[in-house]
């Protein structure tokens, strides 16, 4: 079975992305994080109003449901010359089996038919196996991502030229 995306537009579908986001980035980034530091970056990140803000800011997020199960999220925005990968989330009994690789996949094919010539996205320093699926695919390291506003990122930067 193959998984279907769905375009996070209405509230409905906005509130389950934060509620799977909160979920999600708790499993993945417990280790990185104290909890009330994540608590803070998921409220200033992935929350129903940053979600909306985003949606208002042209990122596209997606719901990725296997038949009526929601197993995971993403989300792009198109730019300059390049397609950035924002988010890319799967429930841990959903990764290793190619969705994540078919979601990268999917945002390559947009990208070139939109004319741009990379997609890249940012990966927590730490998460090694991300680093790697990445790597996988094509993608090398540009190094760290820069602060913002005076504050450290701690992300590497991947990109893939089309």
């Amino acid at each position: 079975m193959k998984p279907d995306y769905k375009l996070v537009a209405k509230a409905k579908y906005i509130h389950m992305t934060a509620d799977l986001a909160s979920e999600v980035w708790h499993e993945v980034y417990k280790r990185y994080f104290p909890a009330k530091q994540l608590d803070a970056l998921i409220e200033s990140l992935q929350s129903a109003d940053a979600i909306e803000e985003d949606i208002d800011n042209d990122v596209n997020y997606f719901l990725v449901f296997l038949g009526s199960s929601l197993i995971g999220y993403f989300a792009w925005k198109m730019e300059n010359t390049s397609l950035h990968l924002l988010h890319l989330y799967l429930k841990p009994e959903y990764r290793g089996k190619a969705i994540g690789r078919d979601i990268v996949a999917s945002c390559e094919r947009l990208a070139r038919g939109e004319g741009r010539g990379r997609v890249w996205c940012g990966v927590n320093a730490k998460a090694l196996p991300v680093q790697q699926f990445f790597k996988a695919r094509g993608y090398r390291s540009l190094g760290p991502a820069e602060s913002e506003g005076g504050i450290e990122r701690n992300e590497l930067i991947f990109e893939r030229m089309l």
